[in-house]
């Protein structure tokens, strides 16, 4: 509860407690009865009700402090919080295909590696929930997670529980068992398509509401190789997607060379360093097509460079209005913690009563 003074400069005026005082305790206002000698009285003590005298003066007191706190109005602040976002729909495609098992992906200068898919799990993790550091989270936006080998599948619709769609991140393996083999080819213009779809079907749901506002939708589409199968090629889900008002980044997510086995029957196996096969072309008209921008990503380093300057090229704007519900405290009761207290208006009343009854019966002074 906040409480709110509208007059706070009035409460000045309680120094007036002092006019009270000195009135009371001043000579002048004392009466007298001339009498030879006050020896007989000293004799007699004095009764509860004289040394109860100053009672008068405190309940004067009291309702005037009151009064003078009432007069400066003071109001109970209840705050309601509105919070509208302007937030963005991101679709994150991944390739999971075969290729995204190879352990080739660098970590650093020691030469150290990790396999592609899980450097681009931990990377997106971090654009998604915020490393502390470059990338502070993307906790106002609606995000969606579709992978891809031959076929594309939502693996988290567009959503803002951001913790379910990492539980699906996480969950995401390469296809790499023998009964996957259906699902080891790379059908990007599929996936792109059927992000393009999702995007569209989230904007109508949110058409009409109030604290959540699509500011601009985006696909960031991550793959380490070239179209292989499907129904759509890239450029074809890119034309439909910039109709849409959708921005697709790409990024191409493989090592300069990987190493392939060479040799057979007659020759011996050796491994060879051979160019990795990313159409970077197709990739970049996407991106072109779009408005967005294509990226290139080598290692872990420029993977996590590239998520932190699509971080920076696409934010969301969040408006917050705070609206206050007021009470007026000097004639209303209100609650204090567990104790419900009485207006002060009222208790000022019942003080100037009480001075009153005892002032003319047993505080009455003669003359």
């Amino acid at each position: 509860m906040t409480i709110i003074w509208e007059y706070p400069w009035f409460l000045a005026a309680a120094a007036l407690v002092g006019v009270v005082w000195w009135s009371w305790l001043s000579r002048r206002r004392r009466a007298a009865i001339r009498f030879s000698g006050t020896e007989r009285f000293a004799l007699t003590g004095g009764s509860w009700s004289l040394k109860a005298r100053y009672v008068l003066p405190v309940l004067r007191s009291l309702a005037l402090i009151l009064l003078v706190v009432s007069i400066a109005r003071p109001r109970k602040a209840d705050e309601e919080t509105r919070v509208t976002t302007e937030g963005i729909a991101m679709q994150l495609v991944v390739d999971r295909s075969k290729s995204m098992a190879k352990h080739d992906f660098a970590l650093d200068d020691a030469g150290n590696t990790q396999m592609r898919l899980a450097a681009v799990k931990d990377v997106v993790e971090a654009f998604v929930l915020g490393d502390g550091d470059e990338l502070a989270g993307r906790r106002n936006d609606l995000i969606g997670l579709i992978a891809f080998g031959s076929y594309a599948d939502t693996e988290c619709p567009l959503t803002r529980d951001h913790a379910h769609l990492i539980r699906s991140l996480r969950r995401l393996e390469p296809y790499v068992r023998r009964e996957d083999e259906w699902q080891c080819q790379t059908a990007i213009g599929d996936a792109l398509m059927l992000a393009v779809e999702r995007i569209r079907n989230i904007k109508r749901r949110f058409e009409n509401n109030e604290t959540f506002t699509i500011k601009s939708q985006a696909i960031i589409l991550l793959t380490d190789g070239d179209q292989t199968v499907g129904k759509f090629e890239p450029v074809e889900a890119a034309e439909v997607a910039a109709a849409l008002g959708v921005k697709v980044y790409t990024i191409g997510a493989a090592p300069e060379f990987t190493t392939r086995d060479t040799g057979g029957f007659l020759f011996r196996s050796q491994k060879v360093q051979v160019p990795t096969p990313i159409d970077e072309e197709s990739l970049r008209e996407v991106a072109e097509v779009t408005g967005g921008r294509f990226f290139r990503a080598k290692d872990a380093a420029s993977l996590n460079e590239i998520y932190a300057e699509i971080d920076r090229l696409e934010r969301s704007a969040v408006d917050e209005t705070t609206y206050y519900l007021y009470e007026e405290l000097a004639y209303n009761w209100f609650d204090a913690g567990p104790v419900r207290l009485p207006p002060p208006l009222m208790v000022v009343l019942c003080l100037l009563a009480i001075e009153v009854v005892l002032a003319n019966t047993r505080f009455r002074k003669i003359p």
